[in-house]
């Protein structure tokens, strides 16, 4: 859709909201069955049906033969949160470490670029973005779409106190907006797959009546849409003074775990065939060949059954042969595919045991395919993303505070931090070896070991300390007195 077009429909909103309506992107229906509950070995009756078993009545027919009644008994369900855990590792390893605001000071800018990256820091730990960009992009992983609003509201007393002069009076928040919630984010792109819109349709309850609306997104306004008696129209024309489009979309073709659906459905469907498997078998099966002329069982002190049988008779437990160890090689495999083709870490206690000291080197091959896969993210769509935002607020800052107008064109960018983990002893060890072979500062060896939020403190307290060592030292005496 062109921008031409919409902007051409905006007189007619019912026939603008039919064609934004209709570019609507599919959501695939498990994406809302995340929950292990809502798995489909739980809730698809069709696909785990409820099993019939005859029981008897205790009543003879005519012909003297026993009758049984039928019933319905539930099977076992038995789901995983595997998908769950493909999403937390994939968030975790893309923005555990956090997003830093990466700026560079120009000469002949530095106090208003300062400034800029003051208030820029300030809207960030504001609206907890570190937290928020976890959950913004869990939801994309999921849903494939969220969507983030920004926009102004008065700040409190003291808000920009030694960042921002006192004519600025307002901060920048953000809400966030995903098919988790019923609504239905639809981006509009042009011919050449740029984005030049987004629709926000979702429903409110006024008046115990659920009402439908849409929000528009533009360059320089957003339009709210209302179900009205003739059907869509304008309810509210809200302007966007920033120069810029005020949402950011967070989108990808399909949920995280999507290539690996079937063998975590297969492993819960095997799961749960398991189980009721052994529901019926845990206890052995006794089979007798030929006829048993008679049983006797032991006393209190003896329980043991002795069985008499006739010539060539013969009693065994019947065990299946191979079948167990089939199925769980199979769930082996199918456990080890989904972890390795998602490139989610697996890692287990049993894994860990007697594991203590794992060296750095191999702490990095474990989480290799992770890194590589969050790096991946981190230079695509993930950090394209944060750079809109960080475009967005820039522009922003500088309509709050004008005295920054000129930092706008200041090049900042979001930079990430892989967090993994470590293994301290050897790092530390490493270290002191450096500082004692005189390759490395005490000075620089106290900021790499962060024991302390203040290394520069921390340094200068161990210079006092060994000053104060000094003075104290005995001093040498010379043999045979007077100068050497």
């Amino acid at each position: 859709m062109e921008l031409s077009e919409i902007t051409s429909l905006l007189s007619e909103p019912v026939k603008l909201v039919s064609t934004i309506q209709a570019l609507a992107p599919v959501i695939p229906e498990y994406a809302y069955d995340i929950e292990p509950e809502d798995h489909k070995v739980v809730k698809d009756l069709a696909y785990r049906p409820w099993k019939e078993i005859d029981i008897a009545t205790g009543v003879l027919d005519n012909e003297g033969k026993p009758t049984y009644r039928t019933e319905h008994r539930d099977v076992h369900r038995i789901p995983s949160s595997t998908q769950k855990q493909i999403l937390d590792w994939a968030v975790r390893m893309n923005l555990s470490g956090g997003i830093e605001i990466d700026a560079t000071i120009r000469e002949g800018f530095k106090a208003t670029d300062e400034t800029m990256v003051a208030m820029l820091k300030r809207t960030w730990e504001d609206n907890k973005l570190n937290y928020t960009a976890q959950k913004i992009d869990r939801l994309k992983k999921n849903y494939t779409q969220c969507l983030v609003v920004w926009y102004s509201v008065p700040a409190e007393d003291g808000f920009w106190e030694g960042i921002a002069p006192s004519t600025s009076k307002f901060k920048m928040r953000c809400s966030v907006f995903s098919p988790e919630d019923g609504d239905i984010i639809i981006p509009i792109y042009n011919q050449y797959k740029e984005m030049i819109s987004c629709a926000r349709q979702y429903t409110v309850r006024i008046d115990e009546k659920d009402i439908n609306k849409m929000d528009l997104f533009l360059s320089d306004k957003y339009i709210t849409y209302v179900t009205g008696t003739s059907g869509w129209e304008v309810e509210k024309e809200t302007l966007i003074p920033y120069g810029k489009a005020n949402y950011i979309y967070h989108g990808q073709k399909r949920p995280e775990y999507a290539d690996v659906l079937p063998k975590i459905e297969r492993v819960e469907e095997g799961d749960s065939d398991t189980a009721d498997e052994n529901q019926i078998s845990s206890f052995p099966i006794l089979a007798a060949t030929g006829q048993i002329t008679a049983k006797s069982g032991g006393d209190k002190q003896n329980t043991r059954k002795v069985f008499e049988m006739a010539d060539g008779g013969d009693l065994k437990y019947v065990e299946a042969k191979g079948a167990q160890q089939s199925a769980t090689d199979e769930r082996k495999n199918l456990r080890r595919d989904i972890y390795d083709e998602t490139s989610t870490p697996q890692i287990s206690m049993e894994q860990l045991e007697g594991s203590s000291n794992i060296p750095g080197v191999a702490i990095e091959l474990m989480f290799l395919p992770a890194t590589n896969k969050a790096k991946s993210n981190q230079d695509g769509d993930l950090g394209m993303e944060w750079q809109r935002h960080l475009n967005l607020l820039k522009a922003a800052m500088a309509v709050i505070n004008v005295g920054v107008k000129s930092s706008v064109s200041m090049p900042v960018k979001p930079k990430f931090k892989i967090e993994l983990p470590r293994n301290l002893t050897e790092e530390y060890a490493n270290i002191v070896s450096l500082v004692g072979a005189g390759l490395m500062s005490k000075e620089t060896a106290v900021n790499m070991l962060a024991f302390t939020s203040d290394p520069v403190a921390e340094y200068d307290r161990i210079k006092a300390e060994a000053a104060e060592a000094a003075k104290l030292a005995p001093v040498p005496v010379t043999k045979g007195g007077g100068n050497a």
